[in-house]
């Protein structure tokens, strides 16, 4: 059983693309209401508890948002799942950037934030990470997912964070990882049975 929900139709989503290719600003509304959740809980996912701790990852999310309007009128069509791949890149571009920023500003003590990184900064959360209000807006869906996936071992998570949420394919975290395709395969596979039975435990 495959927890994680089913994206969203990519030849609407690349007709959408076309029209803000075109000029259209309000076909990116659209676009953002349609790939939100699955955005915002990469990025949740990825930011990790010490950056999440400093963090919002909303605000996140919403550079991230206004930094693929940008980028959408270069992007190109490589075969199916290449549009939700192209965002997630983004995304993960944007956390690695902020996670970069933010460590060499704790280590230097001294270096003044960029206006984006400030703005972002606020004081660490009395509750856990999972207690903050995720801002989904399907939360009956993937607040519950991400808690589920919080509660997998590293090695089940991270596996499923590199098919389900990067997009990988199973050659491509075999090649990462140094597993045989084989291998990541079956390690999915046993990674979604545990989710799925730690979801209908909720």
């Amino acid at each position: 059983m495959d927890s994680f929900p089913a994206a969203p139709d990519e030849s609407a989503s690349l007709d959408l693309v076309a029209r803000i290719q075109g000029g259209e600003r309000g076909a990116w509304q659209e676009l953002y209401a349609r790939y939100h959740d699955q955005l915002l809980l990469a990025v949740r996912l990825r930011l990790g508890p010490g950056l999440r701790a400093w963090l919002q990852s909303e605000d996140v999310f919403q550079s991230v948002a206004k930094e693929a309007l940008s980028a959408l009128p270069r992007f190109e069509y490589r075969g199916p799942g290449s549009l939700e791949r192209f965002l997630k890149t983004l995304v993960n571009n944007k956390i690695r950037d902020r996670a970069d920023t933010f460590g060499a500003q704790k280590r230097s003590g001294s270096v003044p934030l960029s206006d984006s990184l400030a703005a972002s900064l606020v004081a660490p959360p009395t509750g856990s990470p999972a207690e903050a209000s995720p801002g989904y807006y399907d939360a009956a869906t993937y607040a519950r997912l991400e808690r589920a996936l919080a509660q997998l071992p590293d090695e089940q998570r991270e596996v499923l964070l590199l098919r389900k949420v990067d997009g990988l394919s199973s050659q491509e975290v075999a090649e990462r990882t140094g597993r045989s395709d084989d291998a990541v395969r079956k390690a999915t596979s046993r990674a979604l049975a545990r989710l799925a039975t730690l979801m209908s435990e909720e």
